[in-house]
């Protein structure tokens, strides 16, 4: 496989580059005019805006950096929910935005990444235009499955000669896209069924015996698995996730083709993406700097990385320049993926 960028957690180095940036501050507190001009945010308000409803996982995201980031920049973030079609709304009010609104958000951006590659209707945005801060966040989906259902692993899944029934809010969702791709890596006969209100309905249709599966972030999955509701059967990484012992990646089984280890290749990169922030494109260098180094400095604190693995919504940082790398590295994905992704819109 080729070489996808670190995903190191890297939680110390932003407080490190904040001190430094401050310490070049003029003698005596009297910032020189580079200073004055890095200093976009501080003593302003910044819209940080949410994708979704409040209360899901992006929500929780927001709200608990919020406060720790205002701290960092000086400024007020004022947390903004605006959903609408998947996401789409917000992303693309976000791509249109100018610089100067003040705005950031978190991004769906396995979602958002898919879409743009599938040419999905709505979609008003291209990934690699942002002004990129940085990953907050990445929970690959985990394939679940009723606990005593007939089938109870993922080879169960790949064996079934039978349509294996996914459950999906709908088209272009992560759940759609994880049944489409693994139902191109493995060769195996599936059905999506659509049409549920959101995860926790497509959930229960899994725990009733309507549907077999469910892709959802593992962490969406977590409360019904601690319940013994559904079981976990395939993580779609290929690094384990400490809350999910024993359950086995999807780098654990051959695929059906040649071909299918480059879609495994494509599939893991995909879901690295995770949860992303972003600003408007076109943002100025020193406007991008002082968003970087204050989301660094938010995410290195030990107060909020306990909050939020308190709340079982660990941090998963990845830099800017290195997150972009990765956006770019799903961009270029090879055509079988691509054709795979297309096929979930």
């Amino acid at each position: 496989m080729t070489h996808r960028p670190s995903t190191t957690l890297r939680r110390a180095g932003g407080a490190v580059v904040l001190v430094a940036a401050l310490a070049a501050c003029g003698q005596n507190g009297n910032a020189s005019e580079g200073d004055a001009e890095a200093s976009f945010y501080e003593g302003e308000n910044l819209d940080f805006v949410v994708p979704y409803d409040a209360g899901g996982g992006y929500d929780v995201y927001a709200r608990a950096m919020a406060p720790y980031l205002g701290e960092c920049l000086g400024a007020e973030v004022v947390v903004r929910n605006e959903p609408g079609a998947g996401s789409l709304l917000a992303t693309n009010a976000t791509a249109a935005a100018d610089p100067d609104e003040r705005r950031i958000q978190i991004v769906n951006t396995v979602g958002a990444t898919s879409a743009q590659i599938a040419g999905a209707e709505g979609v008003l945005f291209d990934m690699s235009d942002f002004s990129v801060i940085g990953r907050v966040a990445t929970a690959p989906d985990t394939i679940a499955v009723a606990s005593g259902g007939n089938l109870q692993s993922f080879q169960d899944i790949i064996d079934s000669e039978e349509p294996v029934r996914f459950a999906a809010t709908g088209p272009g969702s992560n759940e759609y896209i994880a049944a489409s791709v693994l139902s191109a890596i493995y060769g195996f006969p599936y059905e999506v069924i659509t049409g549920f209100g959101g995860s926790g309905e497509a959930r229960l249709s899994v725990i009733a015996g309507n549907t077999d599966a469910h892709a959802s972030t593992w962490d969406s999955h977590l409360g019904a698995i601690e319940s013994g509701e559904i079981t976990p059967v395939l993580i779609t990484s290929d690094e384990p996730v400490e809350l999910l012992p024993g359950t086995p990646l999807v780098t654990d089984f051959a695929p059906e083709s040649e071909d299918g280890e480059t879609l495994i290749e494509d599939l893991v990169n995909l879901e690295t993406l995770g949860r992303g922030l972003v600003a408007p494109p076109g943002l100025p260098e020193n406007q991008l700097t002082e968003l970087r180094e204050a989301f660094e400095c938010a995410t290195s604190n030990e107060e909020l990385i306990a909050e939020l693995e308190g709340q079982q919504r660990p941090l998963d940082v990845l830099t800017g320049d290195e997150y972009i790398e990765l956006i770019q590295s799903v961009l270029d994905s090879s055509p079988e993926f691509i054709e795979a992704v297309k096929a979930s819109f």
